[in-house]
């Protein structure tokens, strides 16, 4: 006997409200209890909070982003995914690997999670690039930027190649971009480092000159150990005639060194004129007045060059003498013009302007200010030159490097002068502005100003520091962390 439909029906309504009562997500009495996780999924717009940081490093292997909260001075670290957005300061869309370290950002995230929701470069920020010679911050935190004075924020980051760290780790020919708000500093972050350069059998170029790259010139010392920028580039030592030029490549923390006794010569002679304006003006080569009536014969190589002219701002430069005759024009600005820089031409090349020596740490030279993205004139090697006229040092620049502070005897005090005392790490070569001073602990003479102070010792990693000094009648102490093991 066949069933009625309507039994069938009812028969089937039956079994469904009986599978609900026992399902666990029914409210029969074989009911689960299960706790609400508060999971939120990752999509974009899951966020609970908001704040403007710094950007300061990412591991991409774990997948995190570490910030630095301006208000309270204190990093912090959130987790990225796929969801997570970036976007520069216009609000279009980059990749994580566009964001610049030292960034003034905005960010969305959930706090409960850590999870980054999303970054977007703050769009009222400033940030300079390319950054040389920039003066390390002093108790007054005033910077010169852009033609304009800024102030470093008490709680602003300092940014190293090899993370967050202090104003003294920052090298003269470290390229920097400088970020903040307004007129207010809030990162300093390093955009390419330094390594180190050594001239090994360098007796015959003692004194002589060396050109790092094409924009910075140094007088030879023994065992000197320059600081020099990360990358590849040529370096051309030159003294009595001879001349050699070599390309390196310098990576991060790293030393090369170059041996010179190849390039070891009979000296070649090149014949300069010199055209100068104002026709009365003097023209010094290597610290000689020399005739500029008439050509004047130089040895192959750099020369450093002196203009005076009464009335006008003295202008020092280097010139490389390459080959047998050129012509060089000067023209001297007058006092109170306004410029330190000198109109200079040249013909056949035989006599190429560079650059002036690097300004002495953490001086600003007149015409080297920083412009735009990147340090003025840093890149045209016919029109950096610097200012004497107030009576100062090379207009910023420093003297040439020779010899040490004490003429090799910088332990030995002479009375009434203070010191600066390097007491540790402990039998460490010492180098001042790139010249061997000697082995720590030890003490040089303590001078108002900056220098580069590099510590080495075989087998360990050299670290160089920037120290500044003030013209209090008292000595300094310094203690640097210990060197680290190579490897």
């Amino acid at each position: 006997m066949k069933k009625k439909p309507e039994s069938l029906i009812l028969f089937m309504c039956m079994a469904l409200v009986l599978g609900a009562c026992s399902s666990p997500f029914g409210n029969g009495g074989n009911e689960k209890s299960y706790e609400d996780t508060g999971f939120m999924p990752a999509t974009p717009g899951n966020y609970d909070s908001l704040d403007t940081a710094v950007y300061v490093d990412c591991d991409k292997e774990q997948k995190t982003i570490r910030f630095y909260n301006l208000e309270v001075g204190k990093y912090y670290t959130l987790n990225y995914d796929g969801a997570t957005g970036y976007h520069d300061k216009y609000a279009q869309a980059i990749a994580l690997d566009q964001l610049k370290k030292g960034s003034v950002v905005d960010i969305s995230f959930m706090r409960s999670r850590k999870r980054l929701n999303s970054l977007q470069v703050n769009g009222e920020a400033f940030a300079f690039t390319d950054i040389e010679n920039l003066p390390v911050p002093t108790d007054s935190r005033q910077l010169f930027l852009m033609g304009e004075d800024y102030t470093m924020d008490q709680k602003a980051v300092i940014l190293t190649a090899d993370g967050p760290g202090e104003a003294m780790d920052l090298n003269a020919v470290d390229k920097l971009m400088v970020c903040g708000m307004g007129h207010t500093v809030y990162s300093i972050s390093v955009q390419n480092s330094h390594g180190y350069l050594r001239l090994e059998n360098e007796d015959h170029f003692v004194g002589g000159f060396i050109e790092v790259g094409d924009n910075r010139v140094y007088q030879i010392s023994r065992d000197m150990l320059l600081a020099v920028p990360v990358g590849t580039y040529d370096i051309t030592v030159s003294n009595k005639g001879s001349t050699g030029t070599q390309q390196i490549s310098v990576s991060q923390g790293r030393e090369v060194s170059v041996d010179v006794s190849a390039w070891v010569s009979a000296p070649k002679y090149g014949k300069v004129l010199f055209s100068c304006k104002p026709d009365d003006a003097k023209i010094f080569i290597d610290g000689n007045e020399v005739d500029t009536a008439k050509d004047v014969s130089l040895s192959y190589g750099i020369h450093r060059m002196e203009a005076r002219a009464d009335g006008y701002n003295t202008v020092t430069r280097y010139i490389r003498v390459a080959q047998e005759a050129a012509k060089l024009g000067v023209t001297l600005e007058k006092n109170g013009s306004g410029s330190a820089s000198s109109n200079t031409t040249s013909e056949n090349m035989a006599a190429e302007p560079t650059l002036s020596p690097t300004p002495t740490p953490w001086e600003t030279a007149s015409g080297n200010t920083a412009s735009g993205n990147s340090t003025s004139d840093n890149s045209a090697i016919s029109d950096n030159t610097a200012n004497e006229g107030d009576g100062g040092s090379e207009g910023g620049y420093g003297d040439a490097r020779v010899s040490g502070e004490d003429g090799g005897s910088s332990n030995v005090v002479t009375a009434g002068e203070y010191r600066v005392y390097i007491d540790a790490p402990e039998g460490v070569e010492v180098y001042k502005d790139g010249v061997y001073i000697g082995i720590t602990p030890l003490s040089f003479k303590k001078e108002a100003g900056s220098c580069i102070v590099t510590l080495r010792k075989e087998g360990f990693q050299t670290r160089s520091y920037t120290i500044t000094m003030d013209s209090e009648k008292k000595d300094v102490n310094y203690s640097f962390s210990e060197l680290l093991p190579i490897g």
